[in-house]
């Protein structure tokens, strides 16, 4: 009886550990960890998004409360085309980043705004790239504009993933 008792204890103790481990990864999320800026998964969400104006090779918004990551422009581009990115985003609250991945989601370049910035960005190799948004409840103004000295087209994903050229 004092063996059932010592397993069920065991038991539930175990139980109890595995609930604190799944609630402490999902509240306490590093954005800046490697895994998580490369994880193919987007996962935007935000308590507003207002004031969007796409160009032809820019895209801005106003936003608040922004939580995951959103992969908003790709493009095909081949080796040796230099980007110049100009991001005048300015972050008022929260973390973010701006993240440059290739098409199997390996980091190219990562900036945090309001502290470095992206300024010529020379493509390694022949492929696709996505330029992506990273944040914990972040607030602020997006502003980033994108020319290159070849001729690239940009593409637009919206939060509910309908993609568009800029």
């Amino acid at each position: 009886m004092k063996k059932i008792n010592t397993l069920i204890g065991i038991c539930v103790l175990l139980i109890f550990i595995g609930i604190f481990i799944g609630i402490f990864k999902n509240t306490f999320i590093n954005i800046d960890s490697e895994s998580y800026l490369t994880s193919p998964k987007d996962t935007p969400s935000f308590n507003y998004l207002h004031n969007q104006v796409n160009t032809t090779n820019s895209v801005s918004f106003d936003f608040s409360g922004f939580n995951g990551r959103w992969s908003l422009i790709s493009f095909d581009s081949s080796k040796g085309t230099k980007l110049t990115i100009s991001d005048n985003t300015k972050i008022t609250k929260g973390e973010f980043y701006i993240v440059i991945l290739n098409s199997q989601y390996k980091i190219i370049a990562t900036v945090q705004p309001n502290k470095e910035e992206i300024s010529n960005l020379i493509i390694p190799k022949n492929g696709q790239y996505i330029i992506r948004i990273v944040g914990k409840n972040a607030s602020g103004k997006f502003i980033i504009k994108i020319n290159s000295n070849t001729n690239i087209n940009l593409y637009y994903k919206d939060i509910m993933g309908n993609v568009s050229k800029l």
